[in-house]
């Protein structure tokens, strides 16, 4: 009775613990990444910062007003007059208003800087969005691999036990050898370490999901290997898709715009401006008695900083410099994208080749190996030829599931060179 309690109690937690493990689709784990992933949740802070870039420069735009006073005690002999005084307290509280009427343009650029800079951050969050999309794809994958290499692995362990119960059997019988049980027996514990590093591997293949995803729960992958449909892409619809829709071009081309900008603002450095400025101020005086006195005033300001030192004219250069440098790197950016999409064609019709070759292979290894088991079980073939169709069937296998990963990883990768994994799901 204490026996099977103590089992109880050693069960229960296991079960516990399996229940705990939430299954996810590949499109649950998309929608957490876009939620917890932690270079996602980076580019939204980004976003945030930016929006506080873009209120500050419109600032410039709005009137600005300051609220003042004090509370002094002087002795100042031309105030004896209003208070028959010259030792007094004086109360002053007043406000000043400022807005600028005129700036050669340098307000109204920095504004549309501010906000192409956060359509720039628009991209860097659809780049990072789709980078986890791309990897989740990978990771989730890679589970789906790992744990077909498993099962393949099992299967391989399980045949090699039927055969080593069918040598034991023949050797009862007389009609084989201790050689061919000995060998059946190694043969066995051979196939057993492979089913102990795959079930390792994928407890590693979750682990590394589970890192991407940035969440600490236990999950496991719920979806077949095997893609639903296999095809090849053309490389100048992809181009095409990538030159529209990769967020690096698109930031390229905003940053472009946006340095533009910088080069009016630092223009208008040594330039006029207008401003209206004014202010309203009550003050009291209390000497041996007491005054109250209000002033205002308002008016339009003109500043000319005709010569600076040539300040200007060395910001203007270095902004102009900027511009032609961002245009440089578009261009640049533009020949990697080109390149990555070339790649990216190339490896999936790669892999489509193979899933090709490798799933005939698979068939015909799979009757190679049913004709020599029965053979071996009449007599007329050997247990090598038997350990050499096993041997074939399994690579076959592995080679064909390592196809079919090759080909979803390396779609997923078409798409995200594409510019649009995560958004569409083909070209």
């Amino acid at each position: 009775m204490k026996k099977i309690l103590l089992s109880l109690m050693i069960m229960l937690p296991l079960a516990a613990f399996a229940q705990d493990v939430k299954m996810l689709t590949l499109k649950d784990a998309i929608n957490i990444a876009m939620e917890k992933n932690k270079s996602v949740e980076q580019a939204k802070e980004y976003m945030t910062y930016l929006e506080g870039v873009y209120v500050e420069e419109r600032s410039a735009a709005l009137p600005t007003a300051t609220l003042y006073g004090g509370v002094a005690r002087a002795k100042d002999a031309s105030t004896g007059s209003a208070v028959n005084s010259d030792v007094f307290n004086q109360y002053n509280a007043g406000v000043s208003v400022k807005q600028a009427l005129f700036t050669w343009g340098q307000v109204g650029a920095a504004i549309r800087a501010a906000k192409i800079g956060l359509r720039t951050g628009d991209e860097q969050l659809r780049m990072y969005r789709q980078a986890a999309v791309r990897d989740v794809t990978v990771a989730f994958t890679d589970i789906l691999l790992t744990r077909r290499l498993l099962y393949i692995a099992q299967e391989n362990v399980k045949q090699r036990e039927r055969h080593l119960a069918e040598a034991e059997k023949k050797y009862k019988l007389g009609t084989a050898t201790d050689y061919d049980v000995l060998s059946a027996r190694v043969a066995l514990k051979n196939a057993q370490p492979d089913v102990i590093t795959y079930n390792n591997n994928l407890s590693i293949a979750k682990d590394n999901l589970k890192y991407i995803l940035g969440i600490n729960y236990d999950i496991d992958a719920d979806g077949e290997l095997k893609p639903e449909s296999v095809e090849t892409a053309d490389y100048a619809v992809v181009l095409k898709s990538a030159m529209a829709n990769r967020p690096e071009i698109l930031d390229k081309k905003l940053m472009v715009d946006f340095n533009k900008e910088l080069v009016q603002v630092s223009r208008a450095g040594d330039k006029p401006r207008l401003d209206l400025e004014g202010s309203y101020d009550r003050i009291r005086l209390e000497g041996d008695d007491e005054k109250n006195l209000t002033t205002w005033n308002a008016g339009i300001k003109m500043s000319f900083p005709f010569f600076d030192g040539l300040e200007t004219r060395g910001k203007v250069i270095q902004a102009q410099s900027d511009l032609r440098k961002i245009k440089i790197q578009q261009l640049q950016t533009e020949d990697s994208v080109s390149l990555d999409v070339r790649q990216a064609v190339s490896r999936v019709k790669e892999a489509v080749e193979v899933i090709d070759a490798a799933g005939g292979t698979v068939d015909e290894a799979a009757k190679l190996l049913d004709m020599a088991e029965k053979g071996y079980s009449y007599g007329v073939k050997t247990k090598l030829e038997v350990d050499d169709a096993e041997y074939n069937l399994r690579n076959a296998q592995v080679r064909l599931a390592q196809a079919w990963r090759d080909y979803r990883v390396q779609y997923a990768n078409l798409l995200w060179s594409a510019g649009i994994i995560g958004e569409r799901d083909s070209l």
